[in-house]
């Protein structure tokens, strides 16, 4: 019984906002399919790459991400060194 009557209340409340909002609602409606016709045309300006470009500029952020990683990991373990000497010399002297 109680599910019932707050189905029918629900209902009755988005009725309401569709009868008191409905001016607004195809106003947002119409400029929502402006808006998509709109990108439709856009993305038909959009000039694709072709598979090997694609394949090229992975390969080269591949490679990219490689010697990053590598510089990154040699510079972590110069300065892991360097900050061992560093402790081991304050250690030792107090």
């Amino acid at each position: 019984m109680i599910s019932r009557l707050l189905l029918l209340v629900i209902l009755a409340g988005a009725i309401w906002l569709i009868v008191r909002y409905r001016e607004t609602l195809k106003r947002w409606y119409e400029k929502a399919v402006i808006f998509l016709k709109e990108v439709r045309v856009e993305i038909q300006k959009v000039v694709w790459p072709s598979k090997q470009e694609v394949y090229g500029a992975t390969f080269v952020v591949l490679i990219a991400v490689v010697i990053l990683t590598l510089a990154i990991g040699i510079e972590d373990r110069l300065l892991s060194a360097i900050l061992d000497q560093i402790l081991r010399l304050t250690t030792k002297s107090g």
